[in-house]
């Protein structure tokens, strides 16, 4: 499960030549979640279906023992998810792919 959860945070920094860089729900969180009621639902409902996502890749990684069971996964998915959402960010400004892919490593060094 790490290794699908590696390649989900990564295609944000190599993303397919179809798709845009950057990420709209992450402008429209950043720009105009608090100015529109409708926005701020929209992001809010992307942003609980990617830690749902989040969520229930790491719980298929504890069943095998992949991913300690002491993690509380609920949280460890908010936590995967915020770094997520920063390395959208980020992705739209630095050219340097090896910074976010340390920034990657070391998100994902906390299923260890």
């Amino acid at each position: 499960m790490k290794n699908r959860i590696r390649k989900l945070v990564g295609m944000v920094i190599y993303p397919n030549e179809k798709q845009p860089k950057g990420c709209l729900i992450v402008n429209k969180a950043v720009e105009l979640s608090l100015l529109n009621q409708e926005v701020d639902e929209k992001v809010t409902e992307t942003f609980i279906k990617t830690e749902t996502l989040l969520f229930d890749l790491l719980k298929r990684g504890q069943e095998p023992g992949e991913i300690p069971k002491y993690y509380d996964i609920k949280e460890l998915s908010k936590f995967i998810h915020n770094s997520l959402v920063g390395i959208r960010v980020l992705a739209k400004t630095a050219d340097d792919k090896k910074e976010l892919e340390t920034i990657i490593d070391l998100t994902l060094s906390t299923l260890d």
